[in-house]
């Protein structure tokens, strides 16, 4: 078939393969990364009763391509059980984002208590204050499935939101 095809036809298609993944690759999408070394709040909820812990302390690195199913996202938190005062550790990592943009990002989150799963595929979403915020740059967010619920939300530091 291409030595029945003219050479000018040839030089165009040819001209449009190489053009295609450039195209592509010269339009890309922001990447954006927030980091709040400490979190300000976590709340944690089992069949809608609060947890009787106390939050003793967590942080919270998040990535994402805007507009892709593109991130990645780890919490954790200290809890102290105000009953025992058993201290426990919690890890909430996202493991398939379902939608962003510049300033949300959704997804589902495995969650983690000592290590031991507690909350696979659970629903969540972060939002990060807006790039320039005037005022504490923060994030926020929730993660859910129909028995436990978190919540928490943390101040960025000076470097806490990158965006490129």
């Amino acid at each position: 078939m291409l030595s029945n095809m003219s050479k000018s036809v040839f030089n165009g298609l040819a001209a449009l393969t190489v053009a295609i993944p450039v195209l592509a690759w010269s339009n890309l999408l922001p990447v954006h990364s927030v980091r709040a070394p400490t979190l300000y709040f976590f709340s944690h909820y089992e069949n809608g009763q609060a947890s009787n812990a106390t939050f003793l302390g967590g942080s919270a690195l998040v990535s994402w391509q805007e507009n892709s199913l593109q991130g990645f996202g780890n919490l954790r938190a200290t809890l102290s059980d105000a009953k025992t005062g058993a201290v426990d550790q919690l890890e909430l990592k996202m493991v398939r984002v379902t939608s962003s943009n510049l300033d949300t990002i959704n997804g589902e989150w495995d969650v983690f208590k000592n290590g031991e799963p507690t909350c696979a595929g659970c629903v969540g979403s972060l939002y990060v204050s807006p790039p320039n915020y005037q005022g504490n740059a923060y994030l926020k967010g929730y993660v859910q499935n129909t028995k436990r619920s978190y919540s928490f939300g943390g101040y960025l530091d000076t470097k806490g939101r990158i965006d490129y």
